[in-house]
């Protein structure tokens, strides 16, 4: 049986995302945010554009990020996290080119094709996640391990719960299932699917929460708090549309893109935490 060793408070508290990786991602979140609250509902140009680089520099931080997160969630895993982001800014590009599309059916019903795959992706992402976790968990049980771990093992552990996981990932797949039904969709079916998309957001900030200890020595509690505080405000701003079902025009359609645009500009503070976390922990380590 390995020694296990304990680790130290600063290996604990290290935020391993690098500047370059947040900051892309803060930065993308407030495009995304800013893009929605230009022009709610149908939008313009520069609100989509702004919508689709942000989902690109979102998935550019993912991909600074990749080494680090494969080693510890698997390659399959960050891989379909990348995809997902990808596919939100595939979702959003042509109608930055041409805003108008918005009005046709088929591209709408593209538009939300797209945003069904991503969180579909994500889901099966966490859902790795969670499979990797179980198959550690194995290991150190048939080795013995009594749950301190060695270093090594440290930098590989999934340390969110399986609570914690397969809320994420459920909450996903709602939202996935939830975009599917909009195709084409009004009345009885649309209704649903917002009432769907509310319950993701619960199964979200119930991931976000259960996993608070862990991610508030890392990140600081207040970026958790802020993020649980997002997908508690997102699951809100799917109200407005569930009771007013008629076009992306209407006050209630406005109103949960506004929620929306509010819920990036949310995380986007955020990561903006975690970002200047990170870079005091750079700032000490290169004075030490």
């Amino acid at each position: 049986m390995a020694s296990p060793v304990v680790v130290s408070d600063d290996e604990r508290t290290k935020i391993h995302a690098s500047f370059f990786a947040l900051a892309c991602a803060c930065v993308g979140m407030l495009g995304v945010g800013v893009g929605t609250l230009l022009s709610p509902g149908v939008g313009g140009a520069l609100g989509w554009a702004l919508h689709s680089l942000g989902w690109l520099l979102v998935a550019v931080a993912v991909v600074a990020h990749i080494e680090h997160l494969s080693n510890r969630l698997g390659r399959a895993a960050v891989v379909c996290g990348i995809l997902a982001a990808v596919a939100l800014a595939l979702a959003d590009a042509p109608f930055a080119l041409n805003p108008d599309r918005v009005l046709e059916t088929s591209w709408l019903n593209y538009y939300i094709v797209m945003w069904a795959v991503a969180p579909l992706l994500t889901a099966v992402s966490l859902t790795l996640v969670a499979m990797r976790k179980e198959k550690l968990m194995e290991q150190h049980i048939a080795l013995g391990e009594t749950g301190k771990f060695a270093v090594d093992d440290y930098e590989t552990t999934v340390h969110a719960s399986f609570l914690s996981l397969m809320s994420g990932a459920l909450a996903c797949l709602l939202a996935g299932i939830a975009q599917l039904m909009l195709i084409n969709g009004a009345g009885s079916a649309a209704q649903l699917a917002w009432a769907l998309f509310a319950l993701a957001s619960v199964f979200l900030a119930v991931a976000i929460i259960s996993h608070i200890e862990h991610l508030s020595m890392s990140i600081g509690r207040a970026a958790v708090w802020l993020g649980a505080a997002a997908a508690v405000l997102n699951g809100l701003g799917c109200i407005p549309s569930f009771f007013e079902l008629t076009t992306e025009s209407t006050i209630g359609g406005k109103l949960t893109w506004i929620m929306w645009g509010i819920t990036c500009l949310i995380a986007t503070l955020a990561l903006a935490i975690v970002a200047m976390r990170r870079r005091a922990q750079d700032s000490r380590a290169a004075s030490a």
